[in-house]
């Protein structure tokens, strides 16, 4: 064997290797089935391997209410346990987790907020398409979301499209149908049944989750959520080129130096980001850090980093913050502060992000800096 062939057969190895730790890690395997399960207590689901997977509190959310974001400050990981199937054209996914209390409403309750479960999932996915922004998705890459809440006569369930933050359209029908969603009491856990329509070609399908606990005040975006995770489905061939631009870094060399990106980080992320021990900035500057390892992918980071405009967030909370240094409206309204604003607008409406550029780092310093902000994964304390 010649030197250059030897050369190709290390790289397909590499590429092989870091294929598999990214299934292992990231991706549920479907099973097929003749029709879809009809229950989450459907006897079915017993003989279906499932994965857990971690989700984190939406920090960068900050409501009106002290004791909810008091709540939402606490350290620490939900896990879901994900099962799927494909019954035909659709892809059935069983979420289970476990929670203390049993929070349900009626469906024209205030003040009381219920135990809730979302699946979401991108519009349009595959080769040469990057994934939307985890929070529901953004102008360029909007979501489909399915939204379960446990009422007093059973769970209710509402499709949705999103294209970012406040941007949440509910689908028709408007009034929202009955879900699939119970809960265990001697176990303490719930279990709810999700469907979500996939084309006859997809084979490797984005989703993630988000969990809400009533009993925690959790409601709107105040909620806990997953990193976008995948389903894979069966008797479909991957498309080698999707695969490779989803598991970046998991391949040898792509991530580097933890300590060298956390010098990095705090010495160029820091003066706007939160991060754990360093909370300089004015909250809402800029989105929290503390948990992006565990809600953002590998290459959405690197991504952000070198072209932050590609994806513009819109800040989640225009309204909290006032210019009191301006003069009020008639009504007596001071008017918004746009330093908090997360982008500026040109005259021809296009957003671009205050974050600047940081293309002009080398291959090395975007891995040290990535694989140290992987490293926030929500198991640390919150700055």
């Amino acid at each position: 064997m010649n030197a250059r062939a030897a050369a190709v057969l290390v790289v397909v190895a590499s590429v092989a290797s870091a294929n598999e730790a990214f299934f292992k890690a990231e991706v549920v395997d479907a099973v097929s089935l003749p029709q879809a399960p009809k229950s989450t207590t459907d006897a079915v689901w017993s003989g279906v391997t499932g994965k857990t997977f971690s989700l984190v509190p939406q920090r960068t959310i900050r409501l009106n209410d002290k004791l909810a974001n008091e709540k939402l400050s606490t350290p620490g990981l939900t896990e879901v346990l994900v099962r799927a199937a494909l019954a035909g054209t659709e892809l059935v996914m069983l979420l289970e987790w476990s929670d203390e209390t049993l929070d349900v409403v009626r469906e024209d309750e205030v003040n009381t907020y219920a135990d809730s479960a979302a699946v979401q999932s991108p519009v349009s996915f595959g080769r040469g398409l990057r994934l939307p922004a985890i929070s529901m998705g953004d102008e360029g890459q909007p979501v489909h979301l399915w939204l379960q809440r446990a009422t007093k006569t059973g769970s209710q369930l509402s499709a949705i499209v999103a294209a970012g933050f406040g941007s949440s359209t509910r689908q028709a029908p408007a009034a929202p149908k009955q879900g699939t969603m119970t809960y265990d009491a001697a176990a303490k856990r719930w279990r709810a049944q999700f469907s979500v329509p996939v084309s006859a070609t997809a084979s490797l399908v984005p989703v993630s989750f988000a969990l809400w606990d009533g009993g925690r005040l959790e409601r709107a975006g105040n909620k806990r959520l997953s990193a976008w995770r995948f389903v894979r489905v069966p008797g479909r061939p991957s498309d080698a080129e999707y695969v490779k631009a989803m598991a970046w870094g998991w391949g040898p060399g792509e991530l580097g130096d933890v300590s060298k990106g956390k010098v990095l980080a705090e010495a160029v992320c820091a003066s706007c980001h939160h991060l754990p021990g360093r909370a300089v900035a004015p909250v809402g500057l800029a989105p929290n850090m503390a948990d992006v390892g565990a809600i953002a992918t590998a290459g959405y980071l690197r991504d952000s980093i070198v072209n932050p405009s590609e994806v513009v967030l819109y800040g989640p909370n225009p309204n909290q913050h006032y210019d009191k240094s301006q003069p009020k409206d008639a009504n007596g309204a001071y008017p918004n502060n746009d330093g908090l604003r997360w982008f500026t607008v040109a005259p021809d409406g296009k957003r671009t992000s205050k974050m600047p550029s940081f293309a002009g780092f080398s291959a090395e310093q975007l891995g040290d800096l990535v694989a140290f902000l992987k490293t926030l994964d929500g198991k640390g304390a919150t700055p």
